[in-house]
């Protein structure tokens, strides 16, 4: 073998082995096979809930209503203006009105600040529904401590429902104080009265008002009445389409008619036995009534002289107080007691001081909010309620 065959044996030769020594560690040697194990889905583990801050949506700036004005405030000088409700004198809240009825509220207040309410000072309409009302009234001369009831006439909308109408009161300097409120209820379309069975009973609520009655209220012919009372409540209807509307108080029966476009305060009061009452209507015009087979009572009408006054007579001017109970009444004024009887719009009686002298008075009811007349025949002696003015002339003889 020459040099260049026995070069190319040993290339084999060393290609021979390298290529045995690969294989040998493919099968048996150097790195061992890795051996794959499958690989298991572990869920992951999720990272607390952030703590989200919530989103603030900017609220949007709303107009507010002014602040209102306190129950007391400043009066002139520097007073204190302050007023306290004391009663409902009419129409108590939640009275049932008839649609479009007219009515009188009367409320009674107290001056409990240290400002004297003069004629300057006012009744003013402030919020709510103002029911027909004007736009205020003049509020009567009351010292600090004193009442004084205070009158609008008003008119029940037509709307059913519960209507409400807020009133204040203005001092001179135009500062507003206190708070008055008036609340009506004005009925829907009845519902209709299922028919009874000839065996079922009704049940009516039996008040001293109800049921029917024979009136009589002058040339204006009332004719026949029926009334319905429930509870302090009395409704019903009267000759010509006429309305009824009313609050009962004891023997009195106040409250409103109603008849086409006309309508009008009442003011009625029952006799001992349920079978008479006597009374008014606007104040000053008769208006009685009795149960079938009965008379009219004698005198059959009696004015409205109940109630809170301020008088003017020769040396007793100030506060006059009545309490009347049908035709009979008495009273307290700044010098003493009265005591009578009233025919009509006529009241006579007898006065009597403290320093025990005494003497007679007649009066005369010109309307609703006035009186005139006098004391021993000669003197003087009117009257005017809050919102009104002294008659003139004051003397009647």
């Amino acid at each position: 073998m020459n040099l260049q065959d026995r070069q190319r044996h040993t290339l084999f030769v060393v290609l021979a082995g390298l290529f045995l020594m690969s294989l040998a560690c493919s099968v048996g040697g150097g790195t061992p096979e890795v051996t794959i194990t499958p690989s298991v889905l572990v869920p992951a583990t999720l990272p607390p809930i952030a703590q989200v801050t919530p989103l603030v949506v900017a609220t949007p700036t709303v107009a507010t209503t002014p602040t209102e004005t306190p129950p007391s405030g400043t009066g002139p000088g520097g007073c204190v203006l302050s007023e306290q409700f004391v009663a409902d004198l009419t129409i108590p809240d939640n009275m049932v009105l008839a649609p479009g009825a007219a009515f009188i509220k009367t409320w009674r207040a107290q001056n409990t600040g240290t400002c004297t309410w003069d004629t300057s000072y006012q009744l003013v309409f402030a919020d709510g529904e103002q029911m027909g009302g004007p736009t205020g009234v003049n509020v009567n001369n009351t010292a600090p401590d004193g009442e004084a009831d205070i009158s609008v006439n008003l008119t029940a909308p037509s709307i059913p429902g519960t209507h409400t109408g807020r009133w204040r009161l203005k001092a001179s300097n135009d500062a507003i104080f206190g708070a008055l409120t008036v609340v009506i209820v004005v009925p829907g379309t009845p519902t209709p009265t299922p028919t009874l069975t000839a065996t079922a009973t009704p049940t009516i609520t039996v008040g001293p008002w109800n049921g029917h009655w024979e009136t009589n209220c002058g040339s204006t012919g009332c004719g026949t009445m029926d009334l319905v009372q429930q509870g302090a409540i009395v409704t019903g209807t009267f000759e010509g389409g006429g309305v009824i509307n009313g609050t009962v108080s004891g023997t009195r029966l106040t409250g409103i008619w109603k008849r086409g476009s006309s309508a009008g305060s009442i003011d009625w009061w029952m006799g001992g036995a349920g079978l008479k009452w006597r009374g008014n209507f606007d104040a000053i015009n008769a208006w009685c009534g009795h149960r079938t087979g009965q008379t009219d009572p004698a005198p059959c009408g009696v004015g409205t002289f109940t109630g809170d006054w301020y008088a003017v007579c020769a040396g007793c001017d100030g506060a006059l107080h009545i309490d009347q109970d049908g035709r009979t009444f008495s009273g307290t004024y700044v010098s003493g007691t009265i005591s009578g009887t009233i025919d009509g719009v006529t009241a006579t009686g007898t006065w009597h001081k403290t320093d025990a002298t005494s003497g007679p008075f007649t009066w005369y009811l010109i309307n609703g909010q006035q009186f005139n007349g006098n004391s021993s025949g000669t003197n003087q002696w009117c009257g005017y309620r809050s919102g009104s003015g002294a008659p003139s002339p004051c003397l009647k003889p």
